[in-house]
C-alpha cells in the first residue's frame, strides 16, 4: 500500500493533523494511501502535542480492532475508519518519537554557545546584531515564539542526522507521497517548511525521496492573541501579517512543492490567550480546511509545473452552514453528519432490548462492556468534542443543528430534511445490512458495528 508521510510542523501543524485524523475517522477517502504522521515540534511539553499523540493512538487502536479477526487480517472498513494510520516508529520499530528527538532543554544563547565567546570576539558582535537579548534568553523547549530567524538555525541542525528523518528516508518508497503542514506566521512552521522541503528535494542519495510528489498546506494568520503587554508573552499577533508577507516573498522564489495550498482568514476573528507554554486553542475552521487539502492532494495526479491552490467560502458569515460554505464542502458536511449520527447511535444501542443483531452478530451486553467498544466510544466522544469546538469558534463551522432528546433527527443538517425522523430508521437499516452480510466472512463484532452503522446512516445522508 502506498503511503503519504505527513509532516506536522509546530502548533498549527499539530492542530491541522488532529482534523486530518477526525476526517479519516468519519470516512473521508485518501485515494488508497496510508497516512504516516511525523510530528516536528521542539515544544515537547505542549498539551496539544500530547493530545494529538493520544488521538492518533486511539484511532490506531480502533482500526486494529476492526481489521483483526482471530488469526486473519481483514481489509479496511468500508466507511468509518477506512484509512490506515501508521506511526513512524512502528514502521521502523523505534521507541523514540519524533518530538522527543527534537527536544532542547536550553536557551537559544546556550545552543549557540554564546557564553564561550570572548567579549571582543567578532562572532559575538555578529550574534548580537542578528538576535535580540530576548531571542538569546528564550528557552527552546517552548518553541521559537514566533521567531523564524531562530527556528531556521535550530531546526536545520535538528533535522540533519535525526533518527526520525533517517527512518523516513528508509521507508519512503517509489509511489509514496509527502505532505507538509505548517503555519507561515509563527516561528517553527515558517522556518521548518522550507528547510524540510529543501532537504527532501536535495536528497540525491535517496531518489525515491527526492522525486516524491510533494504537497504542502501553508496556514496564513487566522487568529489573534491577547495583548503581550498585559499577558507578559513574547509573541505579538499584530506582527503576524508582516511576518507572513516577508515569508511569502521568500516562498515565492524558493519553495518547490508540486502543490502548495494557502489557507487563512481575511480578518483575525478568533482570539486566544497569549500563553506560549500552554497554547490551549480550540479547533478552528481554517485547520479543518487545511486538513482537507491533504485529501484533495492525494486525489490529484502529479502536475507538470508547481500549482498554488486555495479554497473559498460562499458567504462571509460568522457561523457557516452548508449554504454559506458553498458546494465544495458538501462531502465534508456529509462525513461529519455521519459521524455525529453514529455518536448518537452508540449511546442508544447498548440500551436496545430487542435489537436482532444482539443475537445474530454479537452486539450484546458483553460486547458493549469489552475493550473494542470502549476504545471506539472514547474516540467518538473526542470527535464530538472536536466538532463542538469548531462550531463554537469564531468563525464557526456549524452545518449541523444540535439535536436534543425528543427532537427529530431529520433536521440534523441545517437547510436539509433527511427522511430518517429518528434513530429507529437507522437501526432498521443496520438490521437490513446485517441480514445481507455473509456470516462466514469473519467474526469481528466491532467490524460488523462499523460496517452496518455506516451503511444504515449513509442510506439517508447520501441526499446531502
Amino acid at each position: 500500500m502506498a503511503k503519504v508521510f505527513v509532516f506536522c510542523i509546530g502548533g498549527t501543524g499539530l492542530r491541522v493533523m488532529k482534523s486530518v485524523v477526525m476526517m479519516a475517522a468519519a470516512g473521508m477517502r485518501t485515494s488508497g494511501y496510508d497516512i504516516v504522521p511525523v510530528i516536528i515540534d521542539p515544544h515537547v511539553d505542549l498539551e496539544e502535542n500530547t493530545i494529538l499523540t493520544t488521538t492518533i493512538g486511539d484511532y490506531i487502536k480502533v482500526y486494529k480492532n476492526a481489521t483483526t479477526d482471530r488469526a486473519q487480517q481483514l481489509s479496511a472498513p468500508s466507511g468509518f475508519f477506512n484509512t490506515k494510520i501508521i506511526r513512524l516508529e512502528d514502521l521502523d520499530n523505534q521507541q523514540n518519537s519524533v518530538s522527543t528527538s527534537m527536544a532542547e532543554k536550553k536557551t537559544f544563547g546556550q545552543y549557540l554557545n554564546v557564553g564561550k565567546l570572548a567579549n571582543n570576539d567578532v562572532n559575538k558582535f555578529l550574534i548580537q546584531t542578528l538576535y535580540s537579548q530576548e531571542n538569546l534568553n528564550n528557552s527552546l523547549s517552548v518553541g521559537f515564539k514566533g521567531n523564524p530567524n531562530v527556528g531556521t538555525v535550530v531546526l536545520n541542525e535538528m533535522i540533519s542526522g535525526a533518527d526520525w528523518y533517517d527512518a523516513f528516508r528508509r521507508h519512503c518508497e517509489k509511489g509514496d507521497r509527502i505532505f507538509i503542514i505548517s503555519s507561515i506566521f509563527g516561528g517553527t512552521g515558517a522556518s521548518g517548511y522550507p528547510l524540510l522541503e529543501k532537504k527532501i528535494r536535495d536528497d540525491q542519495a535517496h531518489p525515491q525521496v527526492q522525486s516524491a510528489v510533494m504537497g504542502a498546506a501553508t496556514v496564513l494568520p487566522y487568529y489573534s492573541l491577547d495583548d503581550p503587554t498585559t499577558s507578559g508573552s513574547d509573541i505579538d499577533s499584530s506582527n503576524f501579517y508582516t511576518k507572513t508577507k516577508a515569508a511569502l516573498s521568500y516562498y515565492e522564489k524558493s519553495v518547490k512543492s508540486d502543490f502548495l495550498y494557502y489557507v487563512g482568514e481575511q480578518s483575525l476573528r478568533a482570539n486566544y490567550k497569549n500563553n506560549e507554554k500552554e497554547q490551549k486553542d480550540t479547533a478552528h475552521l481554517v485547520e479543518l480546511v487545511a486538513a482537507s487539502a491533504l485529501f484533495d492532494f492525494l486525489g490529484r495526479p502529479a502536475p507538470d509545473t508547481p500549482q498554488a491552490m486555495t479554497r473559498a467560502i460562499r458567504e462571509n458569515a460568522d457561523a457557516l452552514d452548508m449554504s454559506s460554505l458553498g458546494e465544495g464542502y458538501k462531502p465534508m458536511v456529509k462525513d461529519i453528519a455521519n459521524m455525529m449520527i453514529f455518536n448518537l447511535l452508540l449511546d442508544i444501542l447498548p440500551t436496545e432490548r430487542r435489537f436482532p443483531l444482539k443475537k445474530t452478530r454479537g452486539l450484546n451486553k458483553d460486547f458493549y462492556q469489552d475493550q473494542p467498544f470502549g476504545a471506539l466510544k472514547t474516540f467518538v466522544n473526542q470527535y464530538h468534542n472536536w466538532y463542538v469546538e469548531l462550531s463554537e469558534n469564531n468563525r464557526g463551522f456549524s452545518p449541523l443543528n444540535k439535536i436534543l432528546k425528543g427532537e427529530k433527527l431529520s433536521n440534523i443538517v441545517k437547510g436539509i430534511t433527511l427522511k430518517a425522523k429518528d434513530e429507529s430508521y437507522y437501526l432498521l437499516k443496520m438490521i437490513e445490512a446485517g441480514n445481507k452480510k455473509d456470516k462466514t466472512e469473519h467474526d469481528n463484532t466491532l467490524r460488523y458495528l462499523l460496517d452496518f452503522a455506516y451503511e444504515g446512516i449513509t442510506e439517508y445522508t447520501k441526499t446531502i
